[in-house]
């Protein structure tokens, strides 16, 4: 059995990775486990170790990572010829060794499990490849969460470890934690170890603050014209060892949520259909349409332009990150909203 695992949530592909490896090589060492990089090596240097019997075990497996050869996002051209002749059961034309040749055409699948990994969104249909990796190998995807797919997962973690937590500590942990299965199993972990009834207190007592809810004040903070307090909280954020230009790009994320929320309401949208429409969690939409009701769509697309020029500045080193701010506070000052 082949296996094609792609998809970008990590955390739940590298679970099914390991869970792979250890049901076909249980046993698997350095000489029966080997790991390549389809960025820096050729298919045909794979398929030849693919190719040879394992050593002292029943079975070998293969994992090559990055095989971007087989979503659209591709760069760089890569000839699967040889990865299509070998998942077509191995025709004898394609060996050069007689070897391998007899061993193969006795058990030509069994005695080697290749996996493919990948961490683009999606495989690239189109391809001939593809179709082939579809009709010869299991292929597994692992999306990365929305509001949904958190809520259901956050749901289970929940009855799996057995925890009690009331409706509304449940409401206000969904809003805490991030779309990101490997953050979401840590604070897991951390409510599991509280042992009693978890209140909406312990959540935000032990449930680490997003980054993005801070982000979210400042915007407030922004949008409120409170110098000082926007001032303060980037320092703030900075001082944490934040990235000034990631720091931004959370910013202009929020800002152009608060920008599509004005947009959809322009447009008669309540706030079940802006949910919808955005994908986003109830709470956040009801955040934002408050905060929105206030401002014009046209003061919104300019904080975004002057977002955007001061990304710019930074990344060019024209600005150092502290000054930068303070010019993009001073500049929306007197905009009108």
């Amino acid at each position: 059995m082949n296996y094609v695992l792609y998809g970008e949530e990590q955390y739940l592909l590298q679970e099914s990775l390991t869970r792979i490896v250890r049901n076909h090589v249980p046993d698997a060492n350095e000489l029966n486990k080997l790991v390549y990089d389809a960025d820096t090596t050729d298919l045909d240097v794979i398929l030849e170790d693919a190719m040879t019997i394992p050593f002292f075990s029943d079975c070998k497996i293969i994992l090559v990572y990055h095989a971007n050869f087989l979503s659209a996002a591709n760069e760089h051209a890569v000839d699967t010829a040889a990865l299509e002749r070998y998942l077509d059961e191995f025709p004898s034309e394609y060996y050069m060794y007689p070897a391998a040749l007899a061993v193969f055409l006795d058990e030509p699948l069994e005695s080697t499990v290749l996996v493919l990994i990948g961490d683009f969104e999606k495989l690239d249909a189109r391809k001939k490849i593809v179709k082939k990796v579809q009709k010869t190998c299991k292929v597994l995807q692992y999306r990365k969460l929305d509001e949904q797919g958190k809520q259901s997962y956050v749901q289970e973690q929940v009855k799996k470890r057995s925890l009690q937590i009331e409706p509304s500590a449940m409401q206000a942990l969904l809003r805490r934690l991030p779309l990101d299965i490997r953050t979401i199993q840590m604070e897991m972990e951390k409510l599991e170890l509280y042992g009693g009834v978890i209140s909406s207190d312990v959540v935000e007592r032990l449930v680490t603050r997003p980054l993005e809810e801070d982000v979210f004040q400042l915007v407030n903070a922004v949008v409120d014209r409170d110098l000082r307090k926007s001032f303060h909280m980037w320092q703030d954020l900075c001082v944490l060892n934040k990235d000034a230009i990631y720091l931004i790009a959370l910013l202009a994320a929020q800002f152009r949520f608060l920008y599509e929320v004005k947009a959809l309401m322009l447009h008669g949208k309540g706030k079940d259909a802006i949910k919808d429409e955005l994908k986003a969690h109830p709470y956040r939409v009801q955040l934002a349409m408050k905060t929105v009701q206030r401002l014009g769509i046209g003061y919104l697309m300019h904080i975004l332009e002057q977002l955007a020029t001061l990304d710019q500045n930074l990344k060019a080193g024209r600005l150092d990150k502290k000054l930068g701010f303070e010019m993009f506070l001073l500049g929306i000052q007197g905009v009108r909203q």
